[in-house]
């Protein structure tokens, strides 16, 4: 009988993390098999992995020198009905959100604050974010989206949120570019260099704020999609974006700035700012737990270590629009 493996497992043999096992399978590298909520993988599909397009064993091309990808999803979405049930059943706060070191550094702050306040951590996309929002899966959407000006922002999160009265709790502003090899060896300028053939780009997940203001820019410069190498792909986080890039798997991806810290082989062009704000409902305003949120992040304590993260603007930091 075939040998079947589960995903850890695999990460075992390969000598890499679990969750990088999981963005091998997202992008179609390796290929899987669901069984039932189990993802699966044969020996089969295994040995074709590791013998790549060219025929040759590509299992020893894994740069060890290149952080390990770990703010792709740490916690599993659960379905619609157990966060319901979590919601009904729970003093702790659900917070949906791609952006995982700002979650971790709130989570941090108020654990030595407020103890008895739990936050679990569902990886969402900007969109579906907001999405689990509106339906009331959730209790904060923390969301980053392109604007020249903050009210913007908080016009576009109110479009997507129609017909409900939301509270908008400013985070910070930050710098999205394009991740280059170190030297810009390609001379990448612009976005309209994404359409030159020898260039291998490396998307963003739909439904993320990056994808979005890509697709819009696209569209306003008239630049065909079809046209660059490698729209289709997509990754899922900012570090996803920055180990393709530095292990040589794409020429160009995009993302957050400030991830670059960790990855000395890359630099950055610049492409947008973005805003990034909690959304929560406005009838949740005066709720004890949301105070917890509102006062967090109006600590010194708490813009002090989004200082960290370069590119992090905190002049707007703790503002609530309503």
């Amino acid at each position: 009988m075939e040998k079947i493996y589960t995903p850890q497992e695999v990460a075992d043999r390969l000598q890499i993390k679990k969750a990088t096992v999981y963005e091998l399978i997202k992008r179609g590298e390796l290929k899987a098999t669901k069984i039932g909520r189990q993802i699966r993988v044969s020996q089969e599909q295994l040995d074709v992995y590791l013998k790549g397009s060219t025929g040759q064993d590509i299992s020893t091309t894994v740069e060890e020198s290149l952080p390990p990808v770990t703010d792709i999803p740490r916690f599993t979405a659960v379905s619609g009905g157990q966060q319901t049930d979590y919601l009904l059943n729970t003093s702790g706060l659900i917070i949906s959100s791609q952006e995982s070191r700002v979650v971790e550094l709130l989570r941090s702050h108020l654990s030595k604050n407020q103890g008895n306040l739990p936050i679990l951590h569902s990886y969402m996309n900007d969109y579906n974010s907001l999405y689990s929002l509106y339906y009331e899966k959730t209790h904060l959407a923390l969301t980053c989206f392109f604007s020249q000006e903050k009210e913007e922002t908080g016009k576009q999160i109110k479009n997507l949120m129609p017909g409900k009265e939301i509270a908008v709790l400013s985070v910070c502003r930050l710098s999205w570019g394009f991740y280059v090899k170190k030297g810009n060896p390609l001379k990448f300028r612009s976005i309209h260099d994404l359409i030159r053939p020898e260039i291998r780009f490396l998307n963003r997940e739909l439904g993320s704020g990056l994808r979005m203001c890509l697709d819009s820019s696209l569209l306003e410069e008239k630049i065909k999609r079809t046209a660059i190498r490698g729209y289709e792909n997509d990754c899922l986080s900012h570090m996803s974006a920055a180990n393709a890039v530095a292990s040589g798997a794409a020429d160009i991806s995009i993302g957050d700035i400030s991830l670059l810290a960790s990855y000395p082989q890359l630099e950055s062009i610049p492409f947008a700012h973005a805003y990034l704000n909690f959304v929560f409902l406005k009838s949740d305003l005066e709720h004890p737990a949301f105070q917890s949120i509102y006062h967090g992040v109006n600590s010194e304590e708490f813009k002090s270590g989004l200082l960290h993260f370069e590119g992090y603007d905190i002049k707007s930091t703790g503002n609530l629009s309503i």
